[in-house]
């Protein structure tokens, strides 16, 4: 027998010596354990999934049979990882989706939540561009532009529609008279035009940052340390009448640029219009930045940004029906972040479904044939952002691919960015006691049990409960004329009115604190009337 029939004999360990080869049986290959994924709707190839479960150390059981005779909704499955369009109803251990987190993530209210705490923690939350929602702000909106000393004479503001995506509807503008009609009639986002980007070889480009919420309640959270890096496809100049509608200069959506003719597609992470976020931070170190510096402060948008959103997502799951408490929920989020020149990172937006196909579209240019061609550089990333995230959820701890953003324990001086929470606390207690029967609104009589039973009236006695009741209805309708209960971010609004009135003087978060403290200890000293 020679070396070479011998390397072709399974479970062997092959000892080659000075005069013969020694082959003695080697120790049993160990199995793999399988678990049952169901994997339906969704941009996720299977074969990205079974690579990155091989890679952790298990065997992917799609259970295709079961799925094909109808059977699926009897299996017990392990993951299900769906599509952005709902889910049919199966048994399981795992599932890719945070109901409701889709809404948080939404241009409109991420904004919103954001500037939100901006107000009350200034430069803490500096990260979002200054933005206004449309048509609500726009009153707001035209002030700034039109009053504002500080507003420079050359600076363009882009829009974005709230739930748009792939580069949809946006585009950039000057004045707020060039917002179209079709644009006031839904609704979407302004924001601030980041004139000054950092530019790689002339080149615009952002950050797509993969964020894994692996519980939302405890609020735990990883970021991947590796993302894709988006570059636009024309040269980059500062916008101006001249080009500001040039789409492949401002804007680094993929789905846009990859339409291009200059789109430069290549299988070396370096290169190209696509590449990998090491080899950019790479570069970026090689010119002199301090990287670490930068994803010091991305990770704190990150944290940042996730303690705006987790409230509102609680809220907005009392709409859905009840979750099964055996399945554990998990959302992996695309954050989507700009540097500027001055190597300050922004925030553009949050894709709550962002893409994990790996392949692209060739058409021939002749017979227009479609070829379907695999993208080395998405299964790089996307890979590497799958396995962490499944070694982290099966593993129960985070791999060399993740970095921890938060967990239960949340340090000391950040806890006070957890007011949000408070807020969403005495919210939802008096939600039991509106009339709605059904809805994550507060109405008037849920509205009146949180004035009598937080003493509103003892906290700020020179107010009366005519006044509240005004303020009450004001705040109703603030944003929508006709309406008649008060969301969440309605009952923030008012909890900060009323903190104002009864704190003078302090700041807005020392007020709205106070009052919110004032709020519960009066709750606590009912709670045996109440039965809470």
């Amino acid at each position: 027998m020679t070396l070479a029939d011998v390397e072709e004999v399974s479970e062997v360990e092959v000892i080659p010596t000075k005069n013969a080869v020694i082959v003695r049986s080697a120790a049993p290959a160990k199995r793999k354990k399988k678990v049952k994924v169901y994997l339906t709707r969704s941009s996720l190839p299977s074969q990205l999934l079974k690579d990155s479960f091989s890679e952790i150390g298990y065997k992917v059981d799609l259970n295709e049979a079961s799925y094909l005779l109808g059977l699926h909704s009897k299996v017990k499955y392990d993951l299900i990882w769906c599509g952005c369009d709902g889910e049919d109803v199966v048994s399981t251990r795992l599932q890719n989706r945070i109901p409701a987190i889709k809404i948080a993530c939404r241009k409109g209210p991420m904004c919103q939540l954001v500037n939100l705490m901006h107000e009350l923690f200034p430069g803490h939350f500096s990260f979002l561009p200054q933005s206004w929602s449309i048509p609500s702000q726009y009153a707001a909106f035209c002030h700034h532009v039109f009053t504002q000393k500080h507003t420079p004479k050359d600076q363009y503001f882009i829009l974005k529609p709230d739930e748009g995506s792939q580069g949809d509807g946006i585009y950039l503008f000057r004045n707020p008279m060039d917002l179209t009609q079709g644009t006031m009639s839904r609704n979407s986002v302004v924001q601030r035009y980041i004139g000054n980007p950092l530019l790689i070889d002339g080149f615009k480009f952002d950050f797509r940052l993969y964020v894994l919420v692996s519980n939302l309640d405890p609020l735990e959270a990883y970021l991947c340390n590796e993302g894709l890096v988006r570059f636009c496809t024309q040269q980059y100049e500062s916008p101006s009448s001249k080009n500001y509608y040039k789409t492949y200069m401002h804007l680094t959506n993929y789905s846009l640029n990859k339409m291009s003719k200059d789109f430069v597609r290549s299988e070396n992470e370096n290169q190209g219009s696509k590449r990998t976020l090491t080899s950019v931070m790479a570069l970026l170190k090689s010119k002199g930045h301090d990287i670490d510096k930068i994803w010091k402060i991305i990770k704190d948008l990150v944290f940042k940004t996730l303690i705006c959103i987790a409230p509102l997502t609680k809220v907005e799951q009392l709409n859905l029906e009840k979750c099964s408490a055996e399945t554990q929920h998990f959302h992996l989020l695309g954050f989507d972040v700009l540097l500027d020149e001055a190597l300050n990172p922004f925030l553009l937006e949050i894709n709550g479904f962002p893409s994990m196909t790996t392949d692209y579209e060739v058409v021939d240019e002749v017979s227009s044939a479609k070829t379907t061609v695999t993208s080395p550089v998405d299964v790089l990333v996307k890979k590497e952002a799958l396995k962490g995230a499944l070694h982290i959820l099966f593993k129960r701890r985070a791999d060399e691919s993740y970095c921890k953003i938060v967990g239960p324990h949340i340090e000391e001086d950040a806890k006070r960015f957890l007011i949000f929470e408070d807020c969403r606390k005495l919210y939802t207690m008096f939600l039991k006691k509106s009339s709605l029967r059904k809805g994550s609104m507060l109405g008037s009589s849920g509205f009146r049990s949180f004035v009598r039973t937080c003493r509103v009236l003892d906290i700020l006695p020179t107010v009366t409960n005519a006044e509240l009741d005004l303020l009450y209805i004001t705040i109703c309708h603030q944003h929508d004329s006709t309406a008649k209960s008060l969301t969440f971010l309605s009952f923030y609004r008012l909890l900060l009115t009323l903190a104002v009135r009864a704190v003078p003087g302090a700041t807005l978060y020392e007020a709205l604190k106070s009052f919110l403290d004032q709020c519960f200890n009066n709750v606590t000293n009912n709670k045996q009337k109440l039965g809470f």
